[in-house]
């Protein structure tokens, strides 16, 4: 009997905490568990709700990174590389360079900003992740 559902790569806290320190600055989070809470998210939508799109489930750990505020500084950017991994490990990108000015970055900005203040939903977020994306070529 053939299944369904998708298997996907989830990122760890560990590898979210490794993104920070590469790309935004060597901090630790001052918020671990919420860190961890945030990773998490998707993981749970996913197993609970039997969400199988991978761009909601990578809005999940978008919207919890950045709401959850682990970091004193560089939540927003966090989430943007740690979304960028997601995507990529599944088969995805958003950008050709990472957090460098391209056609798609100033609308990430927004659209980040957007879902911090609540003018757009998580659900939101990964239609437009969804509409950015582009297949990684094997």
């Amino acid at each position: 009997m053939a299944s369904n559902v998708q298997r996907f790569r989830f990122l760890t806290a560990a590898q979210v905490r490794r993104l920070h320190g590469v790309f935004i600055g060597n901090a630790q989070p001052t918020q671990p568990a919420l860190l961890e809470s945030a990773v998490q998210s998707p993981i749970n939508i996913k197993y609970y709700n039997n969400q199988q799109n991978l761009f909601q489930l990578a809005a999940s750990l978008s919207e919890k990174i950045m709401k959850n505020h682990a970091y004193q500084d560089g939540n927003k950017r966090t989430a943007v590389v740690a979304v960028d991994m997601f995507l990529k490990i599944n088969g995805w990108k958003l950008q050709e360079t990472l957090l460098q000015p391209d056609n798609v970055s100033q609308d990430m900005e927004d659209a980040h900003v957007a879902v911090c203040t609540n003018a757009w939903t998580a659900e939101k977020m990964g239609q437009f992740y969804e509409q950015k994306a582009k297949a990684i070529e094997e």
